[in-house]
């Protein structure tokens, strides 16, 4: 027992040990500003993720466990797993606070002047906040593309079962297309169990045959690995031709010529921000081939903006200390002008990066171009901003 705590005591001296020995390594006006600049995003992010968990997920699980007698213990566990998504949204908000804020202070006690008076350039200044906020942008990437899928997930099924619900999931919507990009069958069941692997209540509308469309119901549907097809069981089909009433021919089991994608498309989570790297890319080759353009647009636009929103760190990182070193200039009414300014500017950031994205998915834009397009507006006004105070 003592060697035990002999040797981590050696540890932790060593680590400190090297951990100061690298952070001397940092020249001092960066482990000064560094100082400066982390409280207050620390701040933020508390701030901004209580604010948003409370108006966002804690009012919806008191009312489930009013209503329909959630466990408080799950709708803690709920809450943890749904952290990381709500961190997601606080970091570049964070950010952007925490850099105005230690600016503002720095600008206001007249100590940007003073670096300014050793020869030290606006430029050099922002590089630290840079750093910082490429620190972030590491940060909010892997907890968007590992840590929030995973715990999405995991609340997602913790809810399910503090509500004694099966293990389902609702409304699977799946639609295939021809060479010439015409619809060739539209598929949509009711719910899919995990359990077994089968869907319930489905109906297909099968457009293959141009003179006679089709209309599959069935209760039930299983996946037929011998056939490679999907085997329908308790249903009928309706032949429609125009002007000709309908022909219904009941079946007890019906074998339709359909791929897998229904199946794995059921056991992907529903929304795209709550899929992985890899399932994003899995999913929009799912649909590029059924030959459904539209959503192999939308997960293009999705997979860029796994990189893209964890960079606005970065750029909120130089706007928000751009605009706070410029107050220098505008005593009084700067620090709520550039306040202010900042808030919009995350309005307005958001606001143009779902108009890119919605342009994306349309096929206006290609899906890289407007994806990058919001970033590298920012990029150029930071930019302008750096070489206009300079």
């Amino acid at each position: 027992m003592f060697n035990i705590k002999s040797r981590q005591k050696k540890l932790n001296y060593f680590l400190k040990k090297w951990f100061k020995s690298k952070w001397c390594l940092i020249p001092l006006i960066d482990r000064w500003l560094f100082g400066e600049i982390v409280p207050p995003i620390l701040f933020g992010i508390s701030a901004f993720t209580v604010l948003s968990l409370s108006l966002g997920e804690a009012l919806d699980l008191i009312r489930q466990i009013v209503s329909s007698n959630l466990p408080p213990l799950k709708a803690v566990e709920i809450l943890l797993f749904k952290l990381p998504s709500y961190l997601v949204i606080s970091f570049p908000m964070a950010t952007l606070l925490g850099c105005l804020i230690s600016f503002s202070k720095l600008s206001s006690n007249s100590e940007i002047k003073a670096l300014h008076s050793l020869g030290i350039s606006r430029r050099r200044i922002i590089s630290a906040a840079m750093i910082i906020g490429s620190i972030m942008t590491v940060i909010t990437f892997i907890f968007n593309i590992s840590l929030v899928p995973y715990g999405n997930s995991k609340a997602f099924y913790s809810l399910k079962e503090g509500l004694n619900y099966e293990q389902t999931k609702d409304n699977i919507t799946y639609s295939e297309f021809n060479n010439k990009e015409s619809l060739k069958a539209l598929f949509f069941a009711k719910t899919y169990k995990f359990d077994d692997n089968s869907m319930n209540d489905i109906t297909i509308v099968d457009f293959s045959n141009k003179n006679q469309n089709s209309l599959l119901v069935a209760k039930k549907g299983l996946w037929n690995e011998k056939e490679n097809n999907l085997k329908l069981i308790d249903g009928s089909v309706s032949l429609i031709n125009s002007g000709i009433n309908p022909n219904v021919i009941n079946f007890k089991e019906y074998s339709y010529n359909l791929s897998h994608a229904p199946f794995d498309i059921a056991r992907l989570p529903k929304n795209s921000n709550d899929m992985t790297l890899n399932q994003s890319i899995y999913a929009r080759n799912l649909y590029k081939s059924s030959g459904n353009k539209k959503e192999e647009r939308r997960l293009k636009v999705r997979i860029q903006e796994k990189v893209t929103i964890p960079l606005s760190c970065l750029v909120f990182s130089i706007i928000g200390t751009s605009l706070a070193i410029r107050q220098e200039s505008s005593r009084g009414n700067g620090d709520f002008l550039s306040f202010g300014i900042s808030i919009l500017l995350i309005f307005i950031y958001y606001t143009i990066s779902f108009i890119f994205s919605a342009f994306g998915v349309s096929g206006i834009l290609n899906p890289i171009i407007a994806s990058w397009m919001p970033i590298g507006l920012f990029v150029i006004s930071s930019e302008y901003l750096i070489r206009e105070q300079n």
